[in-house]
């Protein structure tokens, strides 16, 4: 959209006086949208009428948006940019435009067009109204217009249950969003991850038992042949339905990762003539026994812990709620 320039200094406006009731200042501010056909930027609006405060010019915005007297555009020229214009009653649907089937108006536009760049990963109610600088009120009722003609919707984050994202209505939301298949109905399925970290173990321990009675007395092979890959075994758990949806590898590795910590697994990754999802590298894990009992300092918990960088004393990991550190000091 091409934007007129606006002067730096004030503009010879009634928007000069202070005393300006609401009604005066709303319609100086349709005046000065008709001198700028294009759109006046809240930069121009904050040289015309200076002595006017913030709050005063955005409740006066805010109306005559909701009076359908002028629309909210973003700027072409300027990215991150909005434009409040004039609002065009020339065509019957009231400078209406049309989305996925549906007639909008510029507003519901302007927030549409901020969910649809969110993508999967959805964007705040808050986020919305800082870069639209419209009212709770206006921004609740135009995000429940589109929410009613199916054009977004409102997922709940598992990272703040009482708030919503919200996306493009027929958009998947992002795992880090619903929480993955560890979450159901926002809450952590803690007993289904010990159930998986169980079988995973077992089918390894099935496949060392196995190597260990056929190569007894070859050590190479033995190892070899106790390996499976994360691909194998995301295979075999699903087979055995123990999740209603279906498991990926992804989802299998992330279990074995918590096996590997706990010192039950090891990983190795080898080259394979086949490209997959980490290109031609396969990784393939095998359950381990020690032979001897490690010292107690080196199972310390703390040299392989993921979060150990972000564990303090007063934040949310900490050493004092950590079982894994107490378990470790009950040696």
């Amino acid at each position: 959209m091409a934007l007129s320039h606006a002067k730096s200094e004030p503009m010879d406006t009634p928007g000069e006086a202070s005393d300006f009731d609401p009604v005066n200042l709303e319609s100086s501010i349709i005046q000065l949208c008709l001198q700028f056909p294009n759109g006046v930027s809240d930069k121009i609006l904050e040289n015309s009428f200076r002595s006017v405060a913030m709050q005063q010019r955005v409740s006066a915005l805010n109306r005559l948006l909701s009076l359908n007297k002028i629309d909210l555009l973003k700027s072409s020229a300027e990215p991150g940019t909005f434009l409040y214009r004039i609002r065009d009653t020339t065509n019957g649907l009231g400078s209406s435009i049309t989305v996925a089937g549906g007639a909008i108006d510029q507003m519901e536009r302007v927030v549409y067009q901020l969910v649809k760049e969110s993508g999967n990963l959805g964007i705040w109610m808050r986020d919305i109204r800082i870069k639209t600088k419209l009212s709770q009120t206006i921004l609740t009722k135009t995000l429940k217009s589109l929410e009613s003609k199916k054009l977004i919707k409102a997922v709940k984050s598992v990272h703040a249950s009482k708030k919503n994202v919200y996306m493009l209505y027929e958009m998947t939301p992002d795992p880090t969003i619903t929480g993955g298949t560890w979450y159901s109905d926002h809450e952590f399925e803690a007993e289904f991850v010990r159930v998986l970290n169980e079988q995973c173990a077992r089918l390894l321990d099935e496949r060392l038992e196995e190597a260990t009675t056929k190569f007894p007395n070859d050590p190479f092979l033995r190892r070899t042949s106790s390996l499976m890959s994360s691909v194998d075994l995301v295979a075999l758990i699903n087979e055995m339905g123990i999740a209603t949806v279906s498991l990926t590898v992804q989802d299998i590795e992330s279990i074995l990762y918590t096996l590997i910590s706990d010192g039950k697994v090891e990983k190795t990754t080898v080259a394979t003539t086949t490209n997959n999802e980490t290109g031609s590298r396969q990784s393939l894990y095998r359950s381990v026994r020690s032979m001897l009992d490690s010292s107690p300092v080196v199972r310390n918990p703390c040299g392989i812990c993921p979060v150990f960088k972000d564990c303090h004393d007063d934040g949310l990991i900490t050493p004092k709620t950590c079982i894994y550190l107490n378990k470790w000091l009950n040696f």
